[in-house]
């Protein structure tokens, strides 16, 4: 595998579809930054990524917390170009299904807040090389 300059962010590198996605990415050479909320539960991702000699940034990342998750981004750019963001959080949460409308309001109110930030984010935007 060729190690690109070139990094991708995980934001919700779970044990299924974000590790999935983590693995593939890793196996194109991008530098891997993952981040789910129990960053402890990164260990066999981060074991498997670097059997095969893949690289890979484990983290705990709440991402309804803007600060953090800029900060993210930030340490993942700052190790190669970021090229790639991935926001594949989820619910993950057991409730009533009187509870359900709520819930629904709030993901559709935190996905449009990391939307219109990762929009306006200069990490992501306006880069010389065109890539927006």
């Amino acid at each position: 595998m060729e190690n690109r300059n070139a990094t991708v962010a995980v934001i919700g590198a779970g044990d299924y579809i974000g590790a999935a996605i983590a693995k593939r990415f890793a196996a194109e050479g991008f530098t891997v930054f993952a981040g789910r909320r129990h960053g402890e539960k990164l260990a066999p991702l981060v074991a498997d990524v670097e059997a095969w000699g893949g690289q890979i940034v484990a983290r705990s990342l709440d991402a309804r917390k803007e600060d953090d998750l800029t900060a993210f981004l930030q340490e993942a750019d700052r190790r190669a170009p970021l090229e790639v963001c991935i926001f594949n959080v989820g619910a993950n949460v057991n409730f009533p299904l009187i509870a359900h409308e709520r819930l629904r309001e709030k993901a559709a109110s935190t996905s449009s807040t990391i939307s219109a930030h990762a929009g306006e984010s200069p990490i992501l935007c306006g880069r010389a090389d065109g890539n927006e």
